[in-house]
Formats: C-alpha cells, structure tokens, sequence
C-alpha cells in the first residue's frame, strides 16, 4: 500500500507541474499580447516583394476558394505574386487554378511539379517552387486556407521591423467545427498554438516551432539552409528546429489570422496525428544524433542544449497524460480494493480541473467562450486519450520499419 501511495504521489507531482506550468503560459500571454493597433504596418513603398506558394496536390474541392482568399489580400500588386505547385494532381486543380488566373490581374503562376507525392509530399513541392520564386520573402499557405485581407501584411512588416527575425507565422482557426468532433479537433489546435508557438516568457528568449501554413520567411535565409528538407513528414518542425540551430529567430504574429479545415473523422484524424508523430520523432532522433558531435566543438553553442530540451518538452504532455490515467486506476483501486482514502483519484481530479482552466484561458484570450466550446473543454480529456492510441501506434510501425509516406489530408469542402 505504502509503494502504492508514493508511486501516486510522483505521479500527481509530475502532472501537476506540467499542467500548471502550461497554465501559466497561457496567463502570459495576457500581457504580452500585441493588438493589430500595436504592430507598425510598414508602407506599400516600402514592402518587400512577396512569393505565395500553395501546394495543391488533388485539392480541388477547396483550391478555388483559397486561390480568391489570397488574391483579395491587402498588399501591393506590383510586389506580390502567388504561386500554385501541382505535383501531379489527378483532379481539376490545375484546371480551376489556371480559370482563376486567366480572369485576374494579379500574378498567378501554375507551375506542374514532377514529383512523387506519396513519399515527399509537400516540402518537395515547395522546393520545386522556390526556383521560380521571384519574391523577398516566402509567405506558405495550404490549399485549404481561408486568409484574412491583412495576414500577409502583418507577417511581412513584422519582419521587416525586425531583421533579426528570419520567419513570422500567424493564428490559426477553424472553418468546420459544426461536428463535436472536428470541434474538439479544433480546441485541441487552440491550445496547442497559444502553449507551444506564442507562450513567450520573455523577448529574445523564445524558441518557437512554425506551422506549415500562414508562415512567412526571408527567402535568402531559407536558400542559405538548402530549403525544406524533402524527406521530412514535418517540414515546417524540421525547419524551425534548423532556423533555431543557426541562431534565427522565429516570431508569432497573432493578428495575421487564416482559417483552415480540421479533421472530421477518427480516421482521418489518426492518418494526420500518425504523420505527425512520426515527423516529430524523426526530427528527435536526427537532432539527438547530433549530440555527440556538439559536444566535441571546440566552441560550445549552449543554443543547441536550449533546442534540445525544447524537442524534449514536447513529449512532456503525452507523458503527463499518461501518468495522469495511471493516477486514475491506481485511485480506483486504493478506494474499491485497498479501502483508502482516494487520493489518487483525487490529485487525477486536480490534473483534469487545471486542463479545464487552461483550456478555458485558451478561449478567453481568443474571445471564442460560448457554451459549446465549454462543453468541448470539458471533454478534451478524454479526446486526448486518442494520442496514446497514435503514439502506441507510431512506435508499432517504427518498430516494423514501415516507409515514412506522405498521406495527403482528407479534406470536406467546408470552405466552399
């Protein structure tokens, strides 16, 4: 009973720290929010040439909608040009992309890309882009977004206003939450994005990971580190971790909004959380493997130490969710089957109320506190229980050595 007891009291001190520290990221970011009025909109005059690339691989349900999104955006017509890469699409995608072309004044480019999707996907494509890029910078969107007028404008000022910072990303939501599942899908992205990406505890001291959408990036940083690596499941964490690495700063830019889809069925979901994981892993164990090298330096980069325990921290709330269920069945049996007092049963509880409360500061902070995004928070939990279901299922096919491929997201048409 005693080993019992001590094994519940680690766990639930585990757990709580881990939840507590994650709620107070999220408090943080009360005050060090940046009202769209607070961020210094650079003149037309002055803004830099802007490449948009969207890969488009069989996305016609969602490509057109898209396409009309990003050719609305404020931003000078004579330093913009959008970019639309095909890798062999097998639909109408290439076909509504040049419509849209031919009936607008602003620059679009369809550009056929050979490439073998299924085993490169997207950061191939987005090399096989880049060479016809004539912009400054590089602003990427997936076919599925819906951007807002001012996006791409907020993104470029703020790295024009700031030329130590090399790639600016922005806030993302989503279009299709009539289903509870893509709902909870969605507050599970909220959360997500305002703890890992914009939780900042002080400037100059943020390492941030970019998403693959709504990201904006100097083009001459992203040619002198050999652009997206091709094999890579999660290009937009492969090239953070890089951008890090060389002493580049990432920046979030939460006024610069775009909207996208999120998976709507398990099934869906699990092909999209299992590439993910995947990447994540690879991009682990890549970075792990340079540990010896790094520490043979004769000039030590304490940077990459910093990196490291960031790659680290992001297994840390898989580990607190893990030890969380087993404060639960151990809390069951000290009441049922030892006759105890429940502690275990009770700390979980305190482990599940501080996800509610950051959760809940997820909305506050976002403005999006209604009834159903209550509901959603309060079975997020429960929702997340689906990641030890992936994760046992990554290490299954890792450990089968099965082919990283790139499968393509199914996507709903909730844009149109």
């Amino acid at each position: 009973m005693s080993l019992i007891l001590t094994f519940i009291i680690i766990c639930a001190v585990i757990t709580s720290l881990v939840m507590f520290l994650r709620l107070l990221q999220i408090v943080f970011l009360f005050a060090y929010r940046k009202k769209p009025s607070e961020i210094e909109i650079i003149p037309d005059e002055k803004l830099s040439r802007v490449t948009v690339m969207t890969p488009a691989y069989n996305e016609e349900k969602v490509i057109g909608k898209t396409l009309k999104t990003i050719l609305e955006l404020n931003y000078p017509d004579d330093r913009f040009e959008i970019l639309v890469i095909n890798p062999g699409s097998k639909d109408r995608t290439a076909e509504i992309a040049r419509s849209l072309a031919a009936q607008n004044k602003r620059t679009i480019k369809v550009i056929d890309a050979i490439n073998d999707f299924e085993h490169h996907g997207k950061p191939r494509a987005l090399n096989f882009g880049l060479r016809y890029a004539a912009g400054e910078i590089i602003v990427v969107y997936d076919a599925d977004s819906l951007v807002d007028k001012m996006a791409v404008k907020y993104l470029v000022s703020y790295l024009l206003a700031h030329p130590e910072v090399a790639m600016t990303f922005g806030m993302r939501k989503a279009v299709n939450t009539h289903s509870f599942f893509a709902r909870l899908a969605y507050l599970e992205s909220l959360s997500q994005q305002l703890l890992t990406e914009a939780a900042p505890p002080k400037e100059g001291h943020k390492f941030l990971f970019s998403p693959g959408t709504n990201v904006a990036i100097r083009k001459s940083v992203l040619e002198e580190l050999g652009g997206w690596d091709d094999n890579a499941l999660t290009e937009d964490f492969e090239l953070s971790v890089r951008l890090h690495s060389h002493g580049y700063k990432i920046e979030y830019v939460h006024s610069a909004l775009s909207c996208e889809e999120v998976p709507e069925k398990l099934r869906i979901w699990l092909a999209q959380r299992t590439r993910w994981s995947r990447g994540g892993n690879h991009v682990f164990l890549k970075y792990l493997g340079k540990l010896k090298s790094i520490l043979r330096q004769k000039r030590f980069k304490f940077i990459n130490f910093i990196i490291l325990f960031k790659l680290i921290e992001f297994y840390a709330p898989l580990i607190a969710l893990l030890l969380s269920d087993i404060l639960f069945i151990l809390g069951i049996l000290e009441i049922f089957v030892f006759g105890g007092m429940g502690i275990g049963f009770a700390l979980w509880f305190l482990f599940y109320v501080l996800l509610f409360l950051q959760l809940l500061a997820c909305l506050v902070y976002t403005r999006e506190v209604n009834l159903k995004n209550i509901l959603g928070s309060l079975i997020l939990y429960f929702y997340f229980q689906l990641w030890l279901l992936t994760f046992g299922r990554v290490i299954w096919l890792d450990l089968i050595r099965a082919p990283n491929l790139w499968e393509k997201t199914e996507r709903f048409a909730a844009i149109d």
